[in-house]
């Protein structure tokens, strides 16, 4: 089935939406991964401060 001729039932399951939801899930990757840099590095400097 052609691109065009696809019927969608909900907004935003078009190609704007899988392009907003793939930006969507890069920034929620890089925001993860700071936090979770920043939480190890708290645990590993409090355990190595004793």
């Amino acid at each position: 089935m052609r691109p065009e001729k696809r019927y969608y039932l909900l907004p935003g399951q078009g190609n704007g939406g899988r392009k907003r939801r793939r930006k969507q899930l890069g920034a929620a990757v890089l925001v993860a991964s700071f936090f979770s840099l920043v939480l190890g590095l708290l645990l590993w400097w409090s355990n190595s401060a004793h």
